[in-house]
């Protein structure tokens, strides 16, 4: 049995695609060849996939790892771009596609639909794609496949999902990709140590998509999975877990195995944590693993609009993980979320001044809420619009004939005024820390997307998230190896 895994993220720097690594692991451990195209890393992926498929393949997966840039000032329609990769895959081949990854999982229906695919994997993939490829070759029946969505008789169907056994999965060979391409041209390479999200966070898919419950991986597999990249020249990682410290527990472990695996002197590593639960322990175990940055969700400094946004911090904590960080020579990001309900200027006001007062290394800004249908604030902004799309003064993007919101669309609060990007630009000023950008000019320097001096940076020997490559840049640092 033989299938073809396909990435058609066309994204500069390029995005390590780690969900086919993983999944080359389930598939050879069931008997099952893949054959991979990368279109981000093939400059001549059309004759490379004419030759893979010639051959017939059983299946042809493709991953779809953004629906959008979930960036208001952008409002990209990403979806679109991978369209010619799935128009040459139909043209060469009558096998099968089903789609899959993160993207797809959150709307699964419309994407299958707006692809015109018969096939698609909510959630997991390492069961799901096997349990498909035995489906097709007539061993179960579809209904056995967990997470599929397809098509029958004019009508879309839909299993269950069940969340792969992860503690029970070898996932550390990551022998399908070329990783060393993504170090050498994206900057860093990534990696997980657990799925699934327990965060009540009111804005946010993954909780829906990846499971409410945190499945987490054995730490020996996960410092087996860095030790083997390392042995193959790739020294600058980035977790790709929704929040590396939750469970907390899990984050100690792993950073001891990591530390007994001798390589917290020889990697150096960056994480998504939330400021939940960060402590000076976790800071020093996480620093002696090799890991040299943090971008923390912290979304706002205004603790009215804190409880509004489903997290249970306050704005205190916020001072506190940045004294942490400092101590621990740590550099660290704040992401901020403005513009959802009940924002007003004062309480933006106060979260500004709040990160001018703790000055993290960097602050991003996000103004505008990208709406999904699965989550409790999309349910309660379309529950609440009783008019059409277009008359909510609150809503922007594609607000007609889209009612499933599978182009984006973004809340932000008309409370605000028209002119609130001017007004957050002049409170802002010129502190190089924040990363602002607005619909009429946004920032190369937070949307990272065909960036030229961050592609630029990454030619000239600079490593690691991207947050962090363009400071060094700006303030003339030299490459973090």
């Amino acid at each position: 049995m033989r299938i073809v895994l396909v990435n058609p993220n066309p994204m500069k720097p390029p995005v390590t695609p780690v969900s086919l690594d993983y999944l080359d692991s389930a598939c050879r451990e069931a008997g099952i060849e893949v054959d991979l195209i990368d279109c981000s890393a093939e400059p001549d992926w059309k004759s490379k996939l004419a030759l893979a498929l010639q051959s017939q393949p059983v299946l042809v997966g493709v991953t779809v790892r953004n629906i959008d840039d979930s960036y208001f000032a952008s409002r990209d329609f990403s979806l679109l771009r991978i369209m010619p990769v799935l128009e040459e895959i139909k043209r060469l081949t009558e096998a099968p596609i089903c789609l899959g990854g993160v993207g797809f999982s959150i709307f699964p229906s419309e994407v299958s639909s707006f692809c015109d695919v018969p096939y698609g994997i909510c959630g997991d993939g390492e069961v799901g794609l096997v349990k498909l490829v035995a489906a097709l070759k007539g061993k179960i029946n579809l209904e056995a496949v967990p997470g599929l969505v397809w098509m029958e008789n004019g009508n879309v169907r839909t299993n269950a999902i069940s969340p792969a056994p992860l503690e029970k999965i070898d996932l550390a060979s990551r022998s399908l990709l070329d990783n060393m391409y993504y170090f050498e041209n994206g900057g860093q390479v990534g990696f997980e140590s657990k799925r699934g999200c327990s965060l009540k966070c009111v804005y946010c898919p993954e909780p829906q998509i990846r499971g409410n419950v945190v499945r987490m991986r054995h730490p020996q597999n996960v410092a087996a999975e860095l030790a083997g990249l390392y042995n193959r020249g790739v020294k600058v990682f980035h977790t790709c877990d929704s929040e590396f410290n939750c469970p907390y527990s899990h984050a100690v472990l792993v950073s001891k195995a990591i530390i007994e695996f001798g390589l917290g002197s020889k990697i150096k590593w960056y994480a998504y944590c939330s400021p939940e639960y960060f402590t000076e322990e976790l800071a020093d175990l996480m620093r002696k693993a090799g890991c040299v940055g943090i971008d923390f969700g912290a979304d706002h400094g205004d603790d009215q609009m804190l409880r509004r946004l489903g997290h249970s911090y306050a704005s205190e904590d916020l001072i506190r993980i940045r004294e942490i960080c400092r101590h621990n020579n740590i550099i660290c990001m704040f992401d901020l979320l403005l513009g959802s309900p009940g924002e007003t200027k004062e309480s933006i006001e106060k979260t500004i001044h709040l990160m001018q007062k703790i000055k993290p290394d960097r602050v991003g800004i996000s103004l505008g809420v990208r709406l999904y249908p699965i989550t409790p604030l999309g349910r309660q902004i379309i529950g609440a619009t009783k008019e059409t799309l277009s008359e909510n003064p609150s809503l922007f993007g594609d607000l007609k004939d889209n009612a499933s919101f599978l182009r984006p669309i973004y809340y932000c609060e008309a409370g605000l005024g028209e002119d609130v990007e001017d007004w957050l630009h002049g409170l802002v000023g010129e502190d190089p820390r924040f990363l602002l950008g607005r619909r009429t000019d946004a920032n190369p320097d937070y949307n990272y997307n065909d960036n030229p001096m961050l592609t630029k940076a990454i030619k000239q020997g600079h490593r690691g998230a991207y947050w962090d490559i363009l400071r060094r840049v700006s303030e003339n640092i030299p490459p973090l190896l």
